[in-house]
């Protein structure tokens, strides 16, 4: 198609312009055509075409695809039982992302587990595990494969079973698994141990050990797991506090959620929570406040931390620590000041919060009253209602 536009020369650049655009608009449409994904049907028909290389163009688009490709399934589940290693490998793989959509497979995924290749062996494994509870059958074959040769079938047959729910069975195999050579080995029996639950008590010894792996998401796991025990992992407590000085975010926070889960008393709790509340993280230095306000009056000795606190660059821990202060209501009434001050935030939930916690301090803060006066036309909702309740607790 061409467009032309009559007379002069401006004319016919115009012209060349618009020609040379609608040229590139149309190479970019066709373009972007040929790389759109094939319909479904025409997958499925690739998938089943006699050319290997039509079969494997198609997975590779299916595993892009994920469960949008469900569809796919009995295909898939077809090209599991052929002949070609790279075949079964990915469709067992395909599978996996597909999840709960791929349950009408799992009789032949759990035949996939004695398969000779060991990456569909551990594919077929994941997959499992993706399927979730459904899979349940296939534990029995998940439990032999926990003492495979290849360490990825090891890996994904624990974190199989952990998904499924029937890691409780395997629970000395997978203890037994914390020693594994192999860091992702010890990472998913971590895991599955942790998705025992309390049941998983046994465990702790070996689990605690692993708190000082080399590997920072083998610690991470742990933590979980230990903290996913409860109660039954007091004896972990130490190490979980040497934990909270980890170089990993992830592995601190989760140690922080442990000792939590555990229950830690609060004489030994509140130095470090007030000493979290300095970490270079600010989701810990929130999960510190929540923590110290958790605790309540018993965690006074915290209010000079919590009123630095409130001056923290970040929202959620200005709001928690000022809800933590208000938790501890007069014992924590030199923080007053600082909370007048912090009802003039830019944040409304951290407006809110400051305004609560006034409230809980009664007549001490009737220096507040003039400020909450004014956040009572705020324009947020939240903090209107909250200053209306302050000033009517610090009235009487």
């Amino acid at each position: 198609m061409k467009i032309y536009v009559r007379s002069s020369l401006s004319g016919y650049l115009l012209a060349l312009c618009l020609n040379a655009l609608f040229f590139v608009s149309f190479v970019s449409l066709v373009s972007a055509q040929e790389k759109s994904s094939p319909p479904i049907q025409a997958l499925i028909q690739q998938l089943q075409d006699k050319d290997p290389q039509v079969r494997r163009a198609a997975m590779k688009e299916v595993k892009r695809l994920g469960v949008e490709a469900k569809a796919t399934v009995p295909a898939l589940t077809l090209l599991l039982k052929g002949p070609e290693d790279d075949l079964r490998e990915n469709a067992a793989e395909a599978l996996g992302r597909m999840g709960v959509e791929a349950r009408s497979a799992i009789p032949t995924l759990i035949e996939a587990l004695k398969d000779h290749h060991s990456s569909v062996r551990s594919n077929a494994a994941f997959a499992l595990g993706q399927i979730g509870s459904e899979a349940d059958a296939a534990a029995p074959s998940l439990g032999e494969l926990l003492k495979d040769q290849n360490a990825w079938v090891r890996g994904n047959s624990a974190y199989a079973l952990g998904r499924i729910g029937k890691a409780k069975t395997y629970l000395p195999v997978l203890t037994e698994l914390l020693k594994d050579p192999n860091e992702n080995v010890r990472r998913d029996a971590a895991a599955a141990i942790g998705r025992i639950g309390a049941e998983a008590g046994t465990a702790v010894p070996a689990l605690t050990v692993l708190l000082k792996d080399r590997n920072a998401s083998v610690r991470r796991y742990t933590a979980e797991a230990l903290g996913k025990i409860g109660a039954g992992a007091k004896a972990a407590i130490p190490e979980l506090f040497v934990t909270l000085k980890d170089p990993e975010f992830t592995v601190r926070m989760y140690s922080a959620t442990a000792l939590g889960q555990i229950g830690v008393e609060p004489k030994d709790a509140i130095p470090v929570w007030t000493a979290l509340l300095k970490d270079n993280s600010e989701h810990l230095r929130g999960y510190a406040a929540n923590a110290l306000g958790e605790i309540g009056v018993g965690a006074k000795q915290a209010v000079p931390a919590l009123i630095e606190a409130l001056k923290d660059q970040d929202r959620f821990v200005r709001l928690s620590a000022a809800k933590a202060l208000g938790k501890m209501g007069l014992e924590a009434k030199a923080a007053i000041p600082n909370l007048i001050e912090l009802l003039k935030d830019k944040e409304p939930l951290v407006r809110s919060n400051a305004s609560d916690a006034l409230g809980q301090m009664g007549a001490e803060a009737k220096a507040a009253i003039p400020v909450l006066m004014e956040l009572e036309k705020d324009e947020t909702t939240i903090v209107r209602l909250a200053a209306a309740r302050a000033i009517e607790k610090i009235r009487k």
